[in-house]
């Protein structure tokens, strides 16, 4: 019995290793043996990879025979491989992601190819698809962002009425039911990446069928299309009645008969005539020069000198590695600005990054090396300084600012745009609200203030119009509508109130103003008694801390308030870990600041930022797209990606407490999660979409927001009372 027991071990002992030798799966109580394979392996550039396995091989949770069995995946079957490391292969299958043994898989050579092929440009997204083009939409607001969101409900079913342009009550609801019928949180606040969903793709509408919508969406630069509907169409379509091109009245929708008129319009002015709307014909259309379907074009005149050859701005970010024309139109740029001593070869290499830097550093903007938006409106536009020159300085009168003009134009976007809105609305000459895009409404509100104060009229913010409307010396629109004969005695305006300070007053009054709110932690700088934008802004966050009417004007409530006369609170608000203020406290080089308040404007600003894990101190860097209630941003490269699921363990929507330094040296503790969901820019950072950066704000405000807000908050105050 002995030797048949020894016999029959051996013979098993056998068999398993043939069939290991053969590719089986180890028979159970043998384990999960190595293989040796001598077969010559394909080599590809890259991982990831596709195979097969060769036999059924065990998905394991980790790189352990012991870990977790995930799935048994069958021989033969298609895999990703993401990495290998040691005998594990990190792998996808299906829905299925975890580590097989190598010995396992049909493994391929990683070897980095050398070739230079044309790179395949980045995918462009088009304005109604790009997340940063949009502004949070939630309870309160107003305004023509408001009318498309309204529009584009009532065509899904949400919604029922007609757009007023108001985000009241029934729109909350409306939003609400949009946002679970598909698969959103349901906070009723519309972010800037839902609204990109809503426009660009097909939502599911209130019977829960996938739809496009016809609405317009509300973002700068979007090209009309048969049957898009809403005020931005009604508008241009009042142009062309005016123009002679259409008769009357306009419907609203881009039909036929719309069509057929921008085809006209285009041949007479010059354009390609094909019926879209686009952005070109659009700024055409509303320019002072348009011609109307009766005019004569001027003809040309033999005479006039050649004109300077258009240089065709790249539409992408540019950075170290990459090749191309566009880098060839950077490189000729910098160059003849005496920036870069190179050859123009179209290789982003390490002289063009510092060339880009010394550039970027030279005209006030983050040197990053990266050359994006920001630095390409500088780098082509007329107010760029070449090496070696200084900014010419600043007129009197308008110290709050600093550097040079910069060039503001119709479809630009950003925090100088909201601060140039908010002047021409302190003036009369634009209606709210100042949502940082220049669309057609303020390029006519710059024309009625150009008009008005005997400028240029080209709808262009230029130094210039710059000047005179920051200055404090510009006419209203009131002041500019006054007939020029002398007003009669009863049309006299009363003097101004000696206890009122507003944008554009000046003197000791408003430097004491300043001062009050330096000390308090609401403007940074200087008092140097001119009430100019940051003034109005920094008076616009103490009203909204003390529960004063925000609209940037220091009354005598708001002077009583801020000098803390009985007028204020009597007894101030308890202190708490949540910013219940907006005033910002520092501990261990961290400042603790509402996003609201003062972040927001850094992180737009400086959109590039280096974010730590307090917890482990692990940083990568991320791109910040967006901003609304919260930051959306990307990780900058697939090692920013790798660093940032080490600290969380993979992918979760759990937030972890983190610093955020920007380029401009600033600290703020926040908090961030590692799930990749919707919108994704960066194709090559293995990030699948992006991930959000949030900020202290205040309890209300994360209430209003919804529960995941909450969840944010309470891991930044748990972190901040620990660094305290």
């Amino acid at each position: 019995m002995f030797q048949l027991k020894n016999r029959l071990r051996i013979a098993l002992a056998l068999a398993a290793a043939i069939m290991l030798l053969a590719g089986a799966v180890p028979l159970t109580g043998f384990g999960e043996k190595t293989v040796t394979s001598t077969e010559s392996l394909e080599i590809v550039s890259s991982y990831p990879y596709t195979t097969t396995t060769k036999v059924k091989v065990n998905l394991r949770a980790s790189r352990s025979t012991r870990s977790a069995l995930l799935k048994h995946i069958p021989a033969g079957a298609t895999i990703t491989v993401n990495a290998v490391k040691g005998s594990w292969a990190t792998v996808e299958y299906g829905k299925y992601s975890g580590y097989v043994k190598t010995d396992y898989i049909k493994l391929k050579e990683v070897k980095k190819i050398k070739v230079t092929p044309t790179p395949t440009p980045a995918p462009t997204l088009s304005p109604e698809e790009d997340a940063g083009g949009y502004q949070v939409l939630q309870k309160g607001d107003s305004g023509s962002a408001v009318t498309a969101l309204q529009g584009a409900l009532i065509e899904l079913g949400f919604l029922t009425g007609t757009p007023d342009g108001k985000f009241g009550p029934g729109t909350e609801k409306a939003v609400i039911a949009f946002q679970q019928a598909n698969d959103y949180p349901a906070t009723g606040v519309m972010d800037a990446n839902i609204q990109a969903f809503l426009f660009s793709d097909k939502p599911k509408n209130a019977k829960g069928e996938k739809t496009k919508v016809k609405t317009l969406s509300p973002v700068a630069g979007v090209s009309m299309q048969k049957g898009n509907t809403g005020e931005e169409v009604t508008a241009l379509q009042n142009r062309l009645i005016e123009l002679g091109y259409m008769k009357g009245p306009a419907s609203g929708t881009y039909d036929t008969t719309t069509i057929g008129a921008i085809r006209s319009f285009q041949k007479k002015n010059g354009l390609k005539s094909n019926g879209t709307a686009n952005a070109e014909t659009r700024e055409k259309l509303f320019a002072d020069d348009a011609l109307g379907y009766s005019a004569t074009p001027t003809p040309k005149i033999t005479a006039t000198p050649a004109p300077t050859p258009t240089i065709a701005v790249p539409e992408v970010s540019l950075r170290s590695g990459d090749t191309g024309t566009d880098v060839k139109t950077v490189q000729k740029q910098l160059k003849k600005l005496g920036y870069y001593k190179g050859t123009i070869d179209g290789k982003y290499g390490k002289t063009t990054v510092n060339a880009v830097k010394a550039f970027q550093e030279a005209n006030g903007l983050t040197a990053d090396g990266v050359a994006g938006q920001a630095t390409y409106a500088l780098l082509f536009s007329e107010n760029v300084l070449a090496k070696g020159t200084t900014p010419t300085p600043l007129p009197e009168g308008n110290q709050e600012s600093s550097g040079t003009w910069t060039t503001m134009r119709r479809y630009d976007s950003g925090e100088n745009v909201a601060q140039l809105q908010e002047s021409l609305i302190t003036l009369g000459f634009l209606s709210g609200p100042a949502d940082g895009n220049y669309g057609e409404k303020t390029v006519a509100a710059v024309k009625a203030f150009q008009r008005a104060n005997g400028l240029k009229v080209d709808g262009t913010a230029g130094a210039e119009t710059q000047q005179l409307l920051f200055g404090g010396t510009a006419k209203s629109a009131t002041v500019a509508a006054t007939p020029t004969p002398t007003p009669k005695a009863t049309a006299t305006p009363a003097p101004e109130k000696t206890d009122t300070l507003k944008q554009g007053s000046k003197g000791t009054a408003v430097k004491e103003l300043q001062q009050k709110l330096i000390k308090q932690g609401y403007l940074s700088g200087n008092a140097d008694g001119v009430y100019g934008p940051k003034t109005v802004a920094a008076v616009k966050a103490f009203q909204k801390a003390n529960n004063l009417k925000a609209d940037g004007v220091a009354g005598a409530k708001t002077l009583s308030s801020l000098s803390g006369s009985p007028e204020a609170t009597a007894t101030p608000a308890p202190a708490t870990t949540t910013a219940s203020t907006t005033q910002v406290k520092t501990a261990g080089g961290i400042q603790y600041a509402n996003w609201y308040d003062k972040v927001k404007a850094v992180a737009r600003k400086y959109p590039y930022a280096t974010v730590t894990d307090i917890g482990t101190g692990i940083s990568w860097q991320v791109h910040i797209f967006s901003v609304g209630a919260h930051a959306d941003y990307e990780p900058v490269t697939a090692n920013d990606t790798a660093k940032m699921l080490k600290v969380f363990g993979g992918n979760t929507w759990n937030p972890r407490a983190v610093k955020v330094k920007f380029s401009d040296g600033s600290v703020y503790i926040g908090s961030t999660h590692s799930m990749p969901h919707d919108v994704q820019h960066i194709r090559d950072n293995n990030f699948e979409g992006h991930s959000c950066l949030h900020f202290p704000r205040t309890q209300a405000q994360v209430e209003a927001i919804g529960s995941y807000a909450t969840k944010h908050q309470a891991v930044i105050d748990a972190a901040w009372a620990k660094i305290q």
